[in-house]
């Protein structure tokens, strides 16, 4: 008869949802069989079940990774419009284990270049009386739809009469001057370009931040001033790259300036050319089939603490709560944490805390894990879902179906700069509003759907239909160097980026334990334990470390079958 071995899985992120996955899958080796427990506590999120007249909204899942998506119900509707939040959009060049993965889960999936627009928000917090004028349109379609002239450079063809002087005069000049400022953003993006190569980086690349790299590299030269080159750099950072990973990473703009460089070289690098994918019927079918084969999910169940089994101190319970009532389950012989690191933080201090003062080398060990956890850090990231266009471009002419509007910092007094209304964060995030696609079937009288990932104006409280707050993992220089800890570079060719390179679990991951102490390994994944921006991507090479590295090697066995290759 098969031993059983438990595993408790923290979170249900895609993270823990991989992690969980993979242990069910068929595996060779020892006669063992694993069962695990997938815990998730309730997200913190705000519901409207009737927030227009038109359209009921209704929460989607208890799933952590599709707790705060919602279903939209409208007559017109033969099924409900099911809206992911956040966005779950991922890029072909960057997302190559995501993607291998949701093909071998059957996951359907679609192109989606995305067309941007970048703006500008001037003025107050509030709708009235600002100003959000765009600056630089993008096509999308991985660049062959070339960009467009803002609405600020053109003048309405209805007003065009070029038999007066003055505006053919007006028109050639606007023509000309948007032609001057696309050869400097080709060149300014061909500098970008040039210095993502991975044979062409700084020697110092890997310890250098995004502040201190767009310097540098800054065209300084004499040619470059007689051309303007070395103005229209500074220009291209603060309304195109600033914005642009500000929204990648959703962080405000200090958080970006102090990212290390490297990561955004190898994202550039590695999406040039590719597509944007969505998947087709949304996170829920993700969540169904990594979940296919779980059966023992502990959905609201916030855990309080975690301690040592009480009959085998080697082994762990988990205490945590279940509609206000305490429930303790016990006998794991794994943990793994695919929360957050700040979320992991009190819980294994808990665990600490309750050790028997004989496993003074675990406590040790722990102690340097915990130190590691606290140097990661994360921001607080807001979704809201919507029908309010007062958060996009002032002119029809410049929306996409992407709008990134970033604030002018200088035309708001500083005495409103640390005032953040309801419904708003700091105005140094990046403002993403996605047009969402209307699905078949939806009327034509209805609103328009819009999800705005970090407001700067709150949208209009009668037009507002959910609202969701998120933490996101941010690299520092800090904590790049403490993820040596958890994931370890292997090896990479030589014209590969860092980024590509194969990874295995850090000298913390396990805690340090090993199988003739039969001690409870305790391991981490998530976006933030792995290498490169905090992404889904993160989450499934570090879940599968963990399993196949970690679990699987400690337990003496290996997959029946390779779960995926790129």
């Amino acid at each position: 008869m098969p031993r059983t071995v438990r595993v408790a899985v923290i979170g249900s992120g895609l993270a823990g949802l991989t992690a969980a996955n993979l242990l069910t899958r068929p595996h060779i080796g020892d006669d063992i069989e694993f069962e695990v427990h997938l815990f998730e506590k309730v997200r913190q999120y705000k519901k409207i079940t009737q927030a227009l007249p038109s359209l009921t909204v209704i929460k989607a899942s208890e799933i952590g990774m599709d707790s705060a998506s919602i279903s939209i119900q409208n007559p017109g509707l033969e099924k409900d419009w099911r809206v992911d939040v956040p966005m779950r959009s991922f890029q072909g060049g960057y997302y190559s284990q995501l993607i291998a993965m949701y093909k071998n889960l059957g996951v359907a999936f679609r192109e989606s270049d995305f067309s941007y627009s970048f703006s500008t928000l001037t003025n107050s917090h509030n709708n009235s009386g600002r100003s959000i004028s765009t600056t630089f349109i993008y096509n999308g379609s991985s660049g062959s739809a070339g960009i467009s002239k803002p609405s600020a450079l053109s003048q309405p063809a209805k007003q065009l009469h070029f038999g007066t002087w003055p505006d053919a005069v007006n028109w050639i000049w606007s023509s000309l001057l948007f032609i001057y400022m696309a050869f400097h953003l080709v060149l300014c993006y061909l500098i970008t370009l040039y210095h993502s190569l991975p044979l062409c980086r700084d020697q110092n690349i890997s310890s250098m931040v995004f502040k201190d790299w767009l310097l540098s590299v800054k065209p300084d030269g004499v040619l470059s001033r007689i051309l303007g080159l070395d103005v229209a750099w500074l220009s291209y950072v603060q309304h195109i790259l600033i914005p642009l990973f500000s929204a990648v990473c959703t962080a405000p703009e200090e958080c970006v300036l102090d990212h290390p460089v490297e990561e955004f070289l190898d994202y550039i690098w590695l999406t040039l050319g590719t597509h944007h994918y969505v998947t087709s019927n949304g996170v829920r079918e993700v969540v169904a089939l990594l979940t296919s084969n779980l059966h023992h999910i502990h959905l609201s169940s916030p855990i309080v603490a975690i301690v040592p089994d009480p009959n085998n101190s080697e082994m762990i319970s988990i205490q945590c709560t279940q509609n206000n009532v305490p429930k303790s389950y016990d006998g794991f012989q794994h943990l793994i944490f695919a929360t957050q690191a700040s979320g992991a933080v009190p819980l294994v201090e808990s665990y600490i805390a309750n050790l028997p003062p004989s496993q003074t080398h675990r406590r040790t060990v722990l102690h340097d894990v915990v130190s590691c956890l606290k140097t990661f850090k994360q921001c607080t990231s807001m979704v809201i879902n919507h029908t309010d266009s007062t958060l996009l471009p002032d002119n029809d002419l410049d929306l996409r179906q992407l709008n990134l509007i970033s604030r002018n910092t200088q035309s708001l007094p500083l005495a409103q700069q640390d005032k953040v209304p309801t419904h708003c964060v700091s105005p140094t995030y990046t403002m993403a509003t996605q047009v969402l696609s209307r699905p078949p079937g939806y009327p034509a009288d209805a609103p328009t759907v819009y999800q705005t990932t970090n407001p700067l104006l709150p949208p209009c409280k009668d037009n507002i239909l959910s609202v969701a707050k998120f933490e996101r993992g941010v690299v520092t220089k800090d904590s790049k160097e403490a993820l040596e800890l958890l994931s370890v570079v292997k090896s990479k060719k030589w014209w590969q980026c860092g980024y590509q390179a194969d990874t295995c679990l850090g000298p913390l991951q396990g805690a340090l334990s090993h199988p003739e102490k039969r001690e409870a390994p305790i391991w981490f994944c998530g976006s933030y334990a792995h290498s490169g921006i905090p992404l889904l991507e993160g989450c499934v090479i570090s879940a599968r470390n963990v399993v196949e590295q970690g679990i699987h090697e400690f337990e003496g066995v290996k997959f029946r079958e390779e779960p995926w290759r790129i």
